[in-house]
C-alpha cells in the first residue's frame, strides 16, 4: 500500500497547473536554498483562502513567494498579503515574484 501512495500523489499533481510565475518562483527558490511548496499544498492554500473569503492573511517565513502566490491566487483582488523572513534575499525574491504576477506592493 505504501508504494501506491507516493504514485497516487505524483497522479493528483499532474492536474495541478501551476502558472509561469509561480514555476519561476521556485527555480528561484531553489536557488536561493528555499523550499517552495508543492503544487499540491499550494492549490490547498488557495482553496483555504478562497473558502475563507481571506481579506487579510499573514504568512511566516517568505521564501522565494510561492506559497504567498497560491495564496493571493485564492485571495479577493483587494486582500492584503503580510509576509515576513528574516532573510532579505528572500524578500527580494518574493517581491519579484508578487511584481511579475502582477501584484502591488503595499508593505
Amino acid at each position: 500500500m505504501s508504494a501506491q501512495k507516493p504514485a497516487t500523489w505524483a497522479y493528483a499533481e499532474e492536474f495541478i497547473e501551476e502558472t509561469e510565475v509561480i514555476h519561476a518562483a521556485q527555480l528561484r527558490g531553489a536557488e536561493l536554498g528555499c523550499v517552495p511548496v508543492r503544487p499540491a499544498v499550494g492549490a490547498v492554500l488557495r482553496l483555504l483562502a478562497a473558502a475563507a473569503n481571506a481579506k487579510a492573511v499573514v504568512e511566516v517565513g517568505t521564501g522565494a513567494g510561492v506559497s504567498g502566490l497560491w495564496l493571493l491566487a485564492g485571495m479577493p483582488s483587494d486582500g492584503i498579503l503580510t509576509t515576513i523572513d528574516v532573510e532579505a534575499e528572500h524578500q527580494r525574491a518574493a517581491k519579484h515574484a508578487y511584481a511579475a504576477a502582477g501584484v502591488a506592493s503595499q508593505r
